[in-house]
């Protein structure tokens, strides 16, 4: 703004539409969209506009309202008149006249609104007096009342100039096409809003699709459903009590089955573990208990030299079908001891409330037949004795 013409309002309008120019693609630059931020630059460079115009009007009032005449040159006219003296009323009349224009500027306020009304009264009064004025040889303080009255004329126009170059650069800011009114641009702004969103829940809902057909087609949908069907069958079953109740437990006839429940008489129990016949929730069953980890809580289990002699040079397969007694999972210690053909490693299981199969496999390189039983040991009391197991069958699956 210094280094244009302050004083043409043309010229503020042009620098204050390029400053709101600027200011849009500064914060289209920034990537600014907050309809609020927006406005509160636009108003603050309104406001900046609003104080300069401000400054410009009480700098134009200031120049309209300085006297345009000196003060000697107000006082020396009178009295340059005062030799000729007055010789009627009439005469006296254009002696007054000058002297409230000459004193008029000196003694109002400093203000150009203040300034209007005198017109009309010093018209009339300077226009009746030019002439005897000019006849008497005073050439010089009717020319500068007249002066002093064509600087008068001007001030009111300055004055009302401004509001104008206001209005023009209203007009100017809503003419342009990039200051849009705040309504219009919340309205798109929610058209945006809310096309984001559609768009957000159409991508959710495609990924959420492919998901469940990656789900569907993996085969795990299948299998969950197999495990319900097969839970449901077997509380069915445990519903029905001992007369559904499966000796084999679906296993074939090459099965050896080594134990039964109607064989707890033959168990060998140590002295801090117990063997009892109960009636389980999948039917008949031996309730182990086992109050110490080591061999006094050893429950032993025989296997007959005619099926070790099967074993003999091959890999078996020891399946023991048990359940947990308690409300909770139990541990189960399994190892073996078959004579000649050797020892197997010690395996752990867990027993859950639910009836299942522990299997492991067993292989020996010895071709000696065993002349003697085997032994399979078994202890629940790894975690001590208050979780007892449910033993229901021990089979075998001799090697071929």
């Amino acid at each position: 703004m210094d280094r244009s013409d302050r004083g043409d309002a043309q010229t503020r309008a042009r620098v204050y539409q390029s400053a709101r120019q600027a200011l849009d693609a500064g914060l289209r630059r920034q990537g600014v969209s907050d309809t609020l931020i927006i406005m509160q630059q636009q108003k603050r460079l309104e406001d900046k506009i609003l104080e300069i115009e401000k400054e410009e009007i009480d700098r134009l009032a200031q120049h309209a309202s300085e006297p345009v005449l000196p003060a000697d040159a107000v006082v020396v006219g009178p009295m340059s008149r005062e030799p000729a003296g007055p010789t009627s009323a009439d005469d006296a009349l254009p002696d007054e006249g000058p002297r409230r224009e000459a004193e008029l500027p000196t003694g109002e306020p400093q203000h150009a609104p203040h300034v209007e009304p005198i017109d009309p009264q010093v018209g009339p009064h300077a226009g009746s007096h030019l002439a005897p004025q000019a006849n008497a040889g005073f050439e010089s303080p009717a020319l500068n009342a007249d002066d002093g009255l064509t600087a008068r004329s001007e001030r009111p126009q300055a004055v009302q100039y401004e509001p104008a170059v206001q209005k023009k650069s209203r007009v100017a800011k809503s003419g342009n096409g990039l200051d849009v009114s705040p309504k219009r641009r919340a309205k798109s702004r929610r058209r945006r809003g809310f096309l984001s969103r559609l768009l957000t829940w159409v991508i959710t809902l495609i990924l959420v699709g492919v998901a469940c057909w990656w789900f569907y087609t993996s085969g795990m949908v299948q299998s969950v459903m197999q495990d319900a069907l097969q839970a449901a069958d077997r509380a069915a079953r445990g519903q029905g009590g001992s007369s559904h109740f499966d000796p084999r437990g679906g296993f074939s006839d090459d099965w050896a089955e080594v134990f039964k429940p109607t064989d707890v008489a033959k168990l060998k129990v140590g002295g801090q573990a117990t063997a009892e016949a109960v009636a389980g929730s999948e039917g008949p069953a031996v309730r182990i208990t086992s109050a110490d980890p080591g061999q006094n809580g050893d429950v032993v289990i025989e296997v007959p030299a005619d099926l070790l002699r099967q074993m003999a040079a091959k890999t078996s397969t020891i399946a023991l079908t048990v359940q947990s007694d308690a409300n909770q999972a139990a541990q189960l210690s399994v190892r073996c001891d078959f004579g000649s053909l050797g020892e197997c490693s010690r395996h752990r299981f867990t027993a859950t409330q639910e009836k299942l199969e522990a299997l492991f496999n067993v292989s020996f390189d010895r071709t000696l037949a065993p002349t003697s039983a085997g032994r399979i040991i078994l202890n629940a009391g790894l975690e001590g004795p208050n979780k007892p197991i449910l033993l229901y069958s021990v089979r075998v699956l001799s090697g071929h």
